[in-house]
């Protein structure tokens, strides 16, 4: 059995902690700590629960933020301990979000992500629908340890527009992958409507095995991007090759 529910309990909030470690290989130094949470519920942010079968498997954690003049909530955390990873309690938990946010008021939900990171990527733009005009190099740093380690923190903000048509329908029905092929022009060029960054399939295990290639893909990615949305690119979708072993983001403007 699935429940989704606002954390309330203590000690429910002090297990978060080791879903960060679980979902991230975070250290203790790495993790947000329970107490702060616990303030950020009762004080107008969001901390909600999944729990499989009584136990608490997933969360989301937000907060209020202000941009250029408006309010919206920045998703600071979704994470799933590891074991439940591909049973989609993310899509759930951001569902249930999305739910709560709206009741709260608010219309558009904002958060950062590793553009390297191929399934969250998928996730993000094509399961939940949202889109990029924003990247940040080293938002937190040079990482040290988890996920992380090992290169620069660049990241992609998004934005999901909570009422859109576009988001509605994602919240209704899972689409299929969508495969294209992309011509040459349209690679990593941007003088076209349409244009495409690819992404690696596994920037995890490349860090393990290639380290310098993965910092090849950073450096890559970063200059791509920043390119793309000083030409007024947008991030909106992402899209498989023909054989489904590259990935692309696709933009347009």
């Amino acid at each position: 059995m699935i429940e989704l529910k606002k954390i309330k309990e203590i000690n429910d909030f002090k297990k978060l902690l080791d879903i960060q470690k679980s979902a991230w290989g975070f250290s203790d130094l790495d993790t947000e700590p329970h107490h702060l949470m616990t303030r950020v519920q009762k004080y107008g942010g969001l901390v909600y629960g999944l729990f499989a079968h009584g136990q608490l498997a997933g969360f989301t954690y937000a907060i209020i933020g202000k941009w250029k003049g408006e309010y919206f909530i920045y998703s600071h955390m979704t994470g799933v301990k590891k074991e439940y990873q591909s049973s989609g309690f993310g899509f759930l938990l951001k569902k249930a979000q999305r739910e709560e946010v709206l009741k709260m008021g608010y219309d558009v939900m904002r958060w950062n992500f590793d553009p390297l990171e191929s399934m969250n990527a998928y996730f993000n733009f094509h399961r939940l629908g949202v889109m990029s005009r924003e990247h940040e190099r080293t938002i937190y740093g040079e990482a040290e340890s988890g996920l992380h380690k090992g290169l620069s923190t660049d990241r992609l903000i998004v934005t999901w527009n909570l009422k859109s048509d576009r988001v509605v329908k994602k919240m209704e029905k899972k689409e299929p992958s969508i495969i294209e092929v992309i011509s040459s022009e349209k690679l990593e060029k941007f003088t076209q409507e349409t244009a495409y960054i690819e992404l690696p399939e596994n920037i995890r295990l490349l860090k393990e095995t290639h380290l310098d290639q993965a910092v090849e893909w950073r450096t890559k990615t970063r200059h791509l991007f920043e390119s793309a949305f000083k030409k007024g690119y947008v991030v909106r979708d992402i899209v498989f090759s023909k054989d489904k072993k590259r990935m692309f983001y696709k933009l347009r403007r």
